[in-house]
Order: structure tokens, then sequence, then C-alpha cells
């Protein structure tokens, strides 16, 4: 995204920190963060995770994530005052453009060192914003020839591999750097590579985003497939911030 279309004024703890207190919060996801041709869906314990000390933690690989970010936006976690600086703004700003939505909330990433987000597609539309290390993102120059309308409305995470033929000049992808901010369209194969620190993004999740009522075209084939196929297409996401 072209600077200044979204300015947030927020100063993050150090990504040690924001690591540490995420580790010890119950509702953490932890996974191995291993590259591979697909989405890891397993979940590790993360009781040895906690015990490591951080140091050693900081050159390890592995898979952060936290969806209910509400809960650090509180004096003396790392969030205080996200909502009101961060969120609410953007969501004034989607709002004056002409926007509106059905849930739009954050979500923390945070990859360790050479770790992976594999080959996959999200049921939201995603702002990504790069807070501290970098990550290679990678999407595709022509993603209808690699997940046409079936695999779209069909998709289940996990289950979609990287095509082996999938060559470089196939691949569309961004080095982003602390400050940068990526719009990822629902439904869109790309995958997700860290660099040799640990980093950390915010990733604003949009659903039912609509400008002047008009759903994106692979949100609203989406949308009409659930309408005539309700017992097996995808289900909608149910999140918010509180």
């Amino acid at each position: 995204m072209a600077p200044g279309l979204a300015e947030f004024d927020y100063r993050f703890p150090s990504v040690d920190q924001v690591i540490d207190e995420m580790r010890n919060d119950d509702a953490v996801s932890y996974k191995a963060g291993l590259k591979s041709a697909k989405l890891d869906l397993a979940l590790k314990s993360v009781d040895a995770f906690r015990s490591t000390p951080i140091e050693q933690v900081m050159e390890q690989p592995f898979a952060l994530a936290h969806f209910d970010l509400a809960r650090f936006d509180a004096p003396g976690r790392f969030l205080d005052g996200f909502g009101d600086k961060v969120l609410r703004p953007w969501q004034q700003m989607l709002t004056d453009a002409g926007y509106t939505w059905e849930r739009c909330y954050p979500i923390v990433f945070i990859s360790g060192r050479g770790s992976a987000t594999n080959y996959h597609m999200d049921f939201s539309h995603v702002l990504a914003w790069q807070i501290y290390g970098t990550k290679r993102f990678c999407g595709l120059v022509d993603p209808d020839r690699w997940a046409d309308h079936a695999t779209r409305v069909n998709y289940k995470p996990g289950e979609l591999a990287k095509p082996p033929e999938v060559r470089e000049e196939d691949s569309l992808c961004y080095d982003m750097r602390p400050g940068d901010k990526l719009w990822n369209v629902l439904l869109t194969p790309h995958w997700v590579e860290a660099g040799d620190e640990p980093a950390m993004s915010i990733n604003i999740s949009h659903g039912g985003l609509r400008r002047h009522g008009e759903l994106s075209p692979n949100e609203a084939e989406l949308e009409l497939f659930r309408a005539e196929n309700p017992a097996i297409a995808p289900p909608r996401l149910e999140r918010a911030y509180r």
C-alpha cells in the first residue's frame, strides 16, 4: 500500500516482550512454523516453549498467533490503547471511503527466524502491517489460474498444496519491512516466509466488506455458494474486538 493510506500512531514494546506476553496467555496459538507445501494446522503444546529462555526462543523457528487481542488492550499490556489509536481510526477511514463490514478485527502473527506460513488462502480481506523483522509475502500474478472458482468456494484450510509447477515468474512477492503495509484479497493463494530474525505483523481481518453496498467478486461468489450450499459451504468467521 502507498504511504499515507494507513498511517497509525502506535508504539509497540520490543518483540521479545510481546513474545513473552503472548506465549503465557491461555489462548495463544503455537505451531512449529516449518516450511512445507501446505499450511500447518497442527497446534503444539506451548508448555516447553513457555519455559525456554527468551534468548533461545529468539533463535528458533516457531509460529505464534493470537486472535483475541482485546484482552491485551489494557493498562500494562502490550496493546494498551490499540483500539483507540489504530483500529477505530482505520474503521473510520473505511467508513469515510464508503465501506461497511460485518467483521473487522486484528490478529498478531509472530514468526521465528526462518519460519513460514505455508501456501494457503484466507476467508478474509487482510491489511498486513509489518512491525518487527522482515517477511517475504508471496502471492501469484494470476491467482485464478491456480485457484479457480470451484477451488475457492470449496476451500478447506490445510488441504491446499502449493503446485510444484509454480515458478518464480508466476509469483508476486514483496519483502515487507517494519512499517510496510499490504492488502491481500480474500481467497487468493499466498505464503509468507520470515527472515533471519523473529518477525511480527498485525493483520486486520475483514469479512462482509462492501464498498457502496457491493462485495468484491471473490466474496460475492463465496456468499452465493453459501446461500445455495449451506451444508457444505465454508462457515463464516464470527469474531469481534471486545
